[in-house]
C-alpha cells in the first residue's frame, strides 16, 4: 500500500468515527452549557448571600424575609440543578460506555471488512482464473469433439479396411496352406530323388569300400559295412552305441567344411554312433578308412539351423531355425514331417520332451512354447520375459524344462501344471550361453559369459564345481560348446580362440588343450561326444568341422 492510499485510509476511518459520534454532540454540548449555568449560578449565590450578610445588618426586617424567600427559592432551583447534572452525568457515563462499545464494534467491523476486502480479492483472482480456465477447457473440449469427430470417421474407414483385410487374410491363409502342402510335396519329391541318387553313390562307395584293404580290422570293417547297408533300414534307430568308457581325445584325426552357410551352431551324434549330424546336412563317419560320406540330406529350412535335436524311439530329427520356425523331419525317409510356426523372431533352441510326443522351443521374442507333434498344435506358451539361449529336458529332477536365458537366470518349468510361471529360479553372475545334462539327469553343467563353467546340482540347486582356465574365453553369445562326456568323467568346452579345454568333471582338474591341426585360432561354436565317449566332434564360426580322436 502505497502514502496516497494509507492517507485516504485514514480519512475514510476519521470520516466514519465522526460520523458515529456526530449523533452525541448535542448531548456533550448540552452537558457543557449546564454546567457553565451552574458555576454561573454558585458563583451568583455566593456573591448574593455575601450581599445579603452585609446588607442584613443595614436593612429592615422586612427585606430580610423576601431575601430568605429568595435564597430559598434560589437553593430549590440550585437542587433541581444538581439533579438533572446527575441526570446528564449518568447519560455521559452511558453514552461513553455505548461510544467504547460502538468504536470496539467499529473496530472489529472494520477488521472483518479487511478481510472481507482480502477474501473478495482473493476470490475475484480465482474467479478470473476460473473463467480462464474454463476457457480453455471449452476450447479443449471442442477440440477433442473435433478429433474425436476426425477419429470416429478414421475408426469407421479403418474398419472397412480391417474387414477387407480380414477376408484378404483368410485367402491368404488358405493359400499360403495350400503352397505349403505344395511345397512339402516339392520337397519330398526332392528328397526321394536325392535319396535315389545318394543310394547310387553309397553302393559305388561300397563296392569301392569291399576291396581288400589289409590295414584295416577284419572286425571294425565289418561293422562298418554292416551299418551302410542298414541306412535305409529304420532299425537303425533302435541302435545304440555300446560305450568302452570315456578317453580324452588327442588330435585332430578329420578336418572338414560342412556348408556354405559359414556358422557350424550345433552338431550331435546320433546315439548309435555311426551318424552325427551338422545343421542341415547329417553325415556317417567310416570308421575303417576315415572317410566321409554324406549319406542323408534334410532341407525346407529356408534360413540357418540354430539347434538340432534325435529321437531315438521316434526316429525323428528336429531343427529349430533362424526363420522363427521349428521343422521334425522324419530320418528313415529324410522327409519334413511338420513345421511349427508361431514363434515371432529365430527360435534359438528346440528339444524333444521325454516320450517324443511333445517339443520344447525357445525364442528371442522371449517366449517358450510347448508343440504336441500328433496333432501340430501349440499346447502351451510360457512367458519367461528374458531371450531363451538354450533348453534342455528332465523328466528326473528339477523339473519337466529348463531354460537358459539372456537376463543370468536359469528357470524350471513343469508342463504339467496349470500356471505359466517357472517352479524355481536360479540367479548367476553372467548371462547364459548354453545347458548340458549328465547321464543320470541329477547334475547340469552352465555355460556363461563370464568365461565359466558351472555344474549344478538339480536336487539342490547349488553350485557343485566351478571349471575355468586362465586363457578360455566363451566363443560368443550363442556358442554350443559346452558338453559332458557320456560316461561322466570330463567337461569339454571350446573357446574362442579355437582350443578345446577339457576339465575332469569331479576334481574339476585341467585335463588337455586340444589345439594342433584345428580350428587355428577361429572361435568353436558347437562341441560334442561320441557316445563311446572316444571322440570329440567340433564345428567353428568358418564352416570347418573337426573330429578329435
Amino acid at each position: 500500500m502505497n502514502h496516497t492510499e494509507c492517507r485516504t485510509l485514514i480519512l475514510q476511518r476519521l470520516q466514519a468515527r465522526d460520523k458515529q459520534s456526530a449523533q452525541f454532540d448535542r448531548i456533550i454540548r448540552s452537558y457543557q452549557s449546564l454546567a457553565d449555568s451552574m458555576r454561573h449560578l454558585m458563583t451568583r449565590q455566593k456573591f448574593s448571600s455575601r450581599s445579603v450578610r452585609k446588607s442584613q445588618s443595614s436593612l429592615p426586617q422586612e427585606s430580610s424575609l423576601e431575601h430568605e424567600e429568595q435564597i430559598a427559592a434560589l437553593e430549590s432551583k440550585y437542587e433541581e440543578i444538581c439533579l438533572q447534572k446527575g441526570v446528564n452525568d449518568q447519560q455521559l457515563i452511558e453514552t461513553t460506555n455505548r461510544l467504547l462499545n460502538v468504536e470496539k464494534e467499529l473496530k472489529n467491523t472494520q477488521i472483518e471488512r479487511d478481510k472481507a476486502l482480502e477474501m473478495i480479492e482473493k476470490l475475484k483472482k480465482d474467479l478470473t482464473r476460473t473463467k480462464e480456465e474454463m476457457e480453455q477447457l471449452k476450447s479443449d473440449n471442442r477440440t477433442l469433439f473435433d478429433e474425436h469427430i476426425a477419429l470416429q470417421a478414421a475408426y469407421s474407414a479403418v474398419e472397412a479396411k480391417y474387414s477387407q483385410a480380414d477376408k484378404e487374410r483368410a485367402e491368404l491363409i488358405n493359400r499360403m496352406k495350400e503352397l505349403k502342402e505344395r511345397e512339402i510335396t516339392l520337397v519330398n519329391e526332392m528328397n526321394e530323388r536325392e535319396q535315389q541318387l545318394n543310394l547310387q553313390k553309397l553302393q559305388c562307395d561300397l563296392a569301392e569300400a569291399s576291396k581288400p584293404n589289409p590295414v584295416l580290422d577284419a572286425k571294425l570293417l565289418a561293422a562298418d559295412e554292416k551299418g551302410v547297408a542298414d541306412v535305409s533300414d529304420s532299425a537303425f534307430a533302435q541302435e545304440r552305441f555300446q560305450s568302452f568308457g570315456d578317453i580324452i581325445p588327442e588330435r585332430c584325426g578329420i578336418k572338414f567344411e560342412c556348408n556354405e552357410i559359414g556358422d557350424v551352431n550345433d552338431v550331435k551324434f546320433h546315439p548309435n554312433g555311426r551318424f552325427f549330424s551338422l545343421q542341415e546336412l547329417i553325415k556317417r563317419l567310416k570308421c575303417g578308412n576315415q572317410e566321409m560320406i554324406i549319406v542323408l540330406e534334410f532341407t525346407g529350412a529356408v534360413q540357418g539351423l540354430t539347434r538340432i535335436d534325435i529321437h531315438l524311439e521316434s526316429g525323428h530329427l528336429l531343427g529349430s531355425s533362424n526363420d522363427c520356425a521349428v521343422r521334425l523331419w522324419s530320418i528313415d525317409d529324410q522327409r519334413m514331417r511338420v513345421a511349427f510356426t508361431g514363434h515371432t523372431d529365430k527360435v534359438t533352441s528346440a528339444k524333444f520332451m521325454s516320450d517324443g510326443r511333445q517339443v520344447a522351443s525357445g525364442s528371442n521374442d522371449r517366449t517358450i512354447k510347448i508343440w504336441d507333434t500328433i496333432t501340430n498344435r501349440c499346447q502351451k506358451t510360457f512367458f519367461p520375459g528374458s531371450t531363451i539361449c538354450d533348453l534342455v529336458t528332465n523328466d528326473h529332477y528339477g523339473a519337466p524344462l529348463i531354460s537358459a536365458h539372456f537376463d543370468k537366470k536359469i528357470r524350471f518349468w513343469d508342463t504339467r501344471a496349470p500356471g505359466d510361471s517357472p517352479t524355481n529360479l536360479v540367479k548367476f553372475d553372467a548371462k547364459m550361453t548354453s545347458l548340458c545334462l549328465t547321464s543320470d539327469f541329477m547334475y547340469l553343467l552352465c555355460s556363461s559369459r563370464d568365461e565359466t563353467l558351472t555344474l549344478l546340482d538339480l536336487r539342490t540347486n547349488d553350485a557343485l564345481h566351478i571349471y575355468s582356465a586362465e586363457q578360455y574365453r566363451t566363443s560368443s553369445d550363442y556358442s554350443r560348446a559346452a558338453v559332458i562326456s557320456p560316461g561322466d568323467s570330463y567337461v569339454a568346452a571350446g573357446s574362442a580362440d579355437g582350443h578345446i579345454f577339457i576339465w575332469s568333471l569331479h576334481s574339476t582338474r585341467l585335463e588337455k588343450i586340444l589345439f594342433r591341426g584345428g580350428h587355428e585360432n577361429i572361435p568353436v561354436l558347437s562341441l560334442a561326444w561320441h557316445p563311446a565317449g572316444h571322440v570329440l566332434i567340433s564345428g567353428d564360426k568358418r564352416k570347418t568341422v573337426c573330429l578329435w580322436k
